[in-house]
């Protein structure tokens, strides 16, 4: 029988390596709290005037799901009574329903409490918690708390900060060994590995950073789109009249095309050049030049809101002529407002 050499991608799974790590099943922390009596109880005789208080607890979580845990709670807790010149321990227990608010590390919790100082009465409270991960075991949290005693009608305040280990049972999760290539007889073998390309990019998804790109767009291997770096511009060429900065309502459109580029492309600016024909003396025509590049510049702030520190206006005489001939044409020509402007834009590569 022929035999061929093969990789085998999916189907040999032997021996498998186990990687440990913990089934989070219960958290137990130790903490320390502040009590804050209710100001009522702080000038009652039959309170023994008892004002705030600090303690010792240790609670025990059972983790119900990613969402749940449900707690049992014991502390001891010093408080001053008397107008503080005497103190008083007292004890707390109970139970909280907390619930965990996803990839935050803040918490909800509600719950009834049991308290004996110098009153025994009962209370339901609740509060907020942040959460610390400190590694796989540790963590460090703090709570605040409102309690209402339904005895006796009286609300304390509660701050807590503590420390929180977790344990359960150890858990081995299987990994698969590395695919080896080896000579077998041929044999029927039908293995299929189907993998998702939802945008249709030719990047599978579990590989793919960009999801929903188009399918005509090129892709790198990651999945996200090539960009080439595409050049845009508008040019400017406004005319003038004789011996006039006035400018013409039919060029009007032109002025509205650089505006409009301005606005799309914000990072840009221009220099607005005026020029002149050679007709007259040098002086007028480099104030009549600079007078055409500023009217141009204030049309465009001030009716089409272009910023004024993206535009200047520079006038140039009759320095720069592009004919230089002495008929009325070639003055025509050489006097205009002009200005050029480019911009860098990204855009995606197309598949040919």
């Amino acid at each position: 029988m022929k035999t061929f050499n093969i990789t085998l991608l999916a189907a040999l799974i032997s021996s498998p390596l186990a990687a440990e790590g913990i089934d989070k099943t219960w958290e137990v922390g130790v903490f320390g709290d502040y009590i804050k009596s209710d100001t009522g109880k702080e000038n009652k005789m039959d309170w023994q005037q008892i004002e705030a208080g600090k303690g010792l607890g240790i609670d025990l979580q059972k983790i119900i799901n990613e969402q749940w845990n449900a707690r049992i709670e014991l502390a001891k807790t010093r408080y001053d009574i008397n107008n503080g010149n005497d103190t008083d321990y007292g004890t707390r227990f109970g139970l909280d329903a907390i619930y965990k608010i996803e990839d935050t590390g803040i918490y909800a919790f509600a719950g009834v409490k049991r308290f004996n100082n110098v009153k025994s009465y009962n209370a339901v409270n609740i509060g907020l918690g942040y959460n610390v991960d400190i590694n796989d075991c540790f963590s460090l949290y703090s709570e605040a708390v409102v309690y209402r005693d339904v005895d006796y009608g009286f609300t304390d305040q509660g701050f807590k900060i503590g420390v929180k280990y977790v344990f359960g049972d150890v858990k081995k999760s299987p990994v698969v060994k590395k695919a080896v290539s080896q000579e077998v007889a041929a044999i029927p073998v039908v293995a299929a590995v189907i993998l998702a390309d939802t945008d249709n990019d030719g990047i599978n998804d579990k590989q793919d950073n960009c999801k929903n790109t188009p399918a005509n767009v090129k892709v790198d291997s990651s999945g996200c789109p090539l960009f080439l770096d595409t050049a845009v511009d508008v040019d400017l060429n406004v005319a003038f009249e004789n011996n006039s900065s006035q400018i013409k309502a039919e060029t009007m459109n032109d002025i509205q095309r650089l505006a409009d580029f301005m606005k799309e492309y914000k990072n840009t600016s221009v220099v607005i050049e005026g020029h002149s024909s050679a007709a007259g003396s040098a002086k007028y025509n480099l104030a009549l030049s600079q007078k055409r590049a500023d009217a141009v510049k204030s049309l465009l702030i001030n009716k089409f809101d272009i910023e004024e520190s993206r535009l200047s206006a520079k006038g140039f005489g009759e320095t720069q002529l592009i004919s230089k001939g002495n008929t009325a044409a070639d003055h025509e020509l050489n006097r205009r407002v002009i200005a050029k402007i480019e911009a860098t834009v990204k855009k995606m590569m197309i598949k040919s």
